[in-house]
C-alpha cells in the first residue's frame, strides 16, 4: 500500500511539473502576443494618423490653390488653427478660409462617417470659434467636411443642415456646396 501510495505521489509530482511547465510556457506566450497587440496597436494608428494627414494635406493644398467656397472668393487659407482663451476655452480647426465678411470652417476626415463627424458637434464649434475669434463674430460662418470618402447616407445627411461637403474625386477636390447657408 505504501509503495502504491509513493507511486501515485511520484506520478503528481511529475504532473505538478508538467503543469508548472506549460503554465509558464502560456504566461510566456500571452506576454509576446501582448507585446504583438501593442505593436500593431501602434501601427495601426500611426497608418491612421498618416491616412489623416494625407488627407489633410490633399484639401488644404487644393483649398489654396482654389480659395472659393459656397459661392464665394476667400483671401486666406489657414491649417490646424489652435486657439485657446483665458477662460481655457480651447479648440482646433483643420482648415479655415478668411475673407473680409465670411469665414469657413472645414473639418477634414479620411473616411467621414457618423462615428466620426456628429451634425450638432460641428454646428456646436460655430459658437467655440466666434469665442475664440471675437474678431470673425459679426462673419458669415459656412461649415464644410472634406473627406477621401464618406459613408453611405452621411451626405445627405450634412446637406440637409446646410454642412457642405467637400471629397476627391479622381484627382479633383469637388465642393458640393452650392445650397450650403451660412450660420
Amino acid at each position: 500500500m505504501f509503495a502504491e501510495a509513493a507511486q501515485l505521489s511520484k506520478e503528481n509530482e511529475q504532473k505538478f511539473a508538467e503543469t508548472e511547465k506549460l503554465i509558464k510556457e502560456n504566461a510566456r506566450s500571452i506576454k509576446e502576443t501582448e507585446k504583438t497587440v501593442k505593436e500593431l496597436s501602434r501601427n495601426i494608428g500611426s497608418i491612421s494618423n498618416s491616412n489623416g494627414e494625407m488627407a489633410e494635406e490633399y484639401f488644404y493644398s487644393a483649398f489654396r490653390a482654389n480659395k472659393t467656397f459656397a459661392n464665394e472668393k476667400f483671401d486666406k487659407v489657414k491649417r490646424n488653427l489652435t486657439y485657446q482663451n483665458d477662460e481655457d476655452v480651447e479648440a482646433e480647426f483643420d482648415i479655415v478660409l478668411f475673407n473680409g465678411k465670411s469665414v469657413a470652417i472645414i473639418e477634414v476626415k479620411y473616411n467621414a462617417k457618423p462615428e466620426n463627424i456628429s451634425i450638432e458637434k460641428l454646428i456646436s464649434r460655430i459658437e467655440v470659434f466666434k469665442i475664440l475669434c471675437p474678431k470673425y463674430k459679426e462673419h458669415k460662418i459656412y461649415l464644410g467636411v472634406a473627406a477621401m470618402s464618406f459613408r453611405k447616407g452621411l451626405e445627405e445627411k450634412l446637406h440637409r443642415s446646410s454642412i457642405a461637403t467637400i471629397r476627391q474625386i479622381g484627382k479633383k477636390m469637388v465642393r458640393f456646396d452650392k445650397d450650403v447657408k451660412a450660420f
